[in-house]
């Protein structure tokens, strides 16, 4: 094989690697909860949820994801990390979970053994809406709720 076409293949492995980076979406970003646009499932044990907000950073595969659930005035926070590369591991000492990045969304599923909670992130309508498609199955009720998001505009 001569010298000009291992460059050229070499070439073309990175802009063919390169394409399928750019085609991943980037969910990084403050998004708030829109109740309108969401259809939470009615056996979700919702206790007066008042508002929720996640607030990602994405950098390449790696994940951190903060949820801040609003009842009224309290608000609680949980947080985790996660890599988007299908392996299973431990996330906080709480569940085991995997993250799957797959051409327009994000797969994250979570369990242990009294439940399964699968998530699927997607943009909306446009990249300021998110959807984050969920299935529960498990204790206290299984249940499907789409939780529709929309991007905090900084001001």
């Amino acid at each position: 094989m001569t010298t000009k076409l291992k460059y050229l293949l070499l070439l073309v492995g990175f802009l063919f690697q390169s394409e399928i980076f750019a085609q991943t979406p980037n969910f990084t970003g403050t998004w708030v909860l829109n109740f309108e646009k969401s259809k939470l499932d009615s056996t979700d044990n919702l206790n007066g949820l008042t508002g929720q907000i996640f607030v990602i950073n994405q950098v390449d595969n790696e994940f951190s994801l903060k949820i801040y659930h609003i009842y009224g005035d309290k608000k609680t926070r949980i947080g985790f990390k996660m890599v988007a590369d299908g392996k299973t591991r431990r996330v906080k000492i709480i569940f085991k979970g995997k993250l799957e990045q797959h051409d327009k969304s994000l797969q994250a599923t979570m369990w242990r053994k009294n439940y399964l909670n699968s998530v699927t992130y997607k943009f909306g309508t446009t990249q300021n809406e998110l959807v984050a498609d969920e299935v529960f199955k498990g204790r206290p009720k299984d249940h499907h709720s789409i939780w529709v998001f929309d991007r905090e505009v900084v001001k």
